[in-house]
């Protein structure tokens, strides 16, 4: 299997930090490319249109959060997966960047094999296997005790796309409520975040179902069937 990635831009005001990430990501089939602060890394995103870009708190002339918002501003780049890479003692800053847009923090020291899964999740979107039907259904995303209102956009056995109005918080699954029209039962199913869009203050989440049981995949896919059947009509 192929581990191509597209573009990765890297962007940090400290020319050995980039040094570092760029010894760590030589490896994978990617270009790898680099900026020395946050103006300079806009106009290589917008120029380049990197899959991801990793970037630092200070970026000599904006803050990371400004710089977030700025990707997520610009129809060329609203769309790239972001990563943060935040020093501990500061865990505010990651915070502050998954408010304004980034999809995920990584806190130094690096470790390499933290920095390669992250890489990977981010820059990896799997072939959807199955066709998924256009659909409108109310959903509560609950992550960490708390809970978000979305809306799907499409559906199928084996995730759907959701649509919120604010962003998710990091890592780890999330778990979904939501009803099907037409069943009575509710349906609770956890999900994985495989990737992320933004637009204006709308946010997608591609979601991919994890653990379904037999019960919850023949509802869903009878649902989808129903759907479908009406479309062709």
């Amino acid at each position: 299997m192929s581990t191509e990635t597209g573009r990765i831009l890297l962007v940090d005001h400290s020319r050995g930090a980039l040094t570092f990430q760029e010894t760590i990501l030589r490896r994978r089939d990617t270009i790898i490319l680099t900026a020395l602060a946050g103006t300079e890394g806009l106009q290589k995103a917008r120029e380049e249109v990197p899959h991801l870009i990793i970037f630092g708190f200070d970026l000599f002339d904006m803050t990371a959060p400004e710089f977030c918002r700025e990707i997520r501003g610009h129809d060329l780049t609203r769309s790239a997966s972001l990563l943060l890479i935040a020093d501990r003692e500061n865990p505010d800053h990651g915070d502050l960047c998954l408010s304004a847009g980034c999809n995920d923090v990584i806190f130094r020291p690096i470790q390499r094999r933290e920095l390669d899964s992250k890489v990977e999740k981010l820059t990896t979107i799997p072939v959807r296997r199955q066709l998924r039907t256009i659909t409108k259904i109310e959903v509560s995303l609950e992550k960490n005790g708390r809970f978000v209102l979305g809306r799907s956009l499409n559906i199928s056995a084996s995730g759907m796309l959701l649509e919120v109005d604010r962003m998710l918080p990091g890592d780890g699954s999330v778990r979904l409520h939501f009803y099907l029209p037409g069943d009575p039962r509710p349906l609770q199913v956890e999900a994985q975040v495989l990737r992320a869009e933004f637009c204006g203050t709308m946010a997608k989440y591609g979601m991919r179902f994890i653990d379904l049981t037999e019960e919850q995949k023949e509802r869903i896919e009878r649902y989808v069937h129903r759907l479908r059947s009406r479309e062709l009509i």
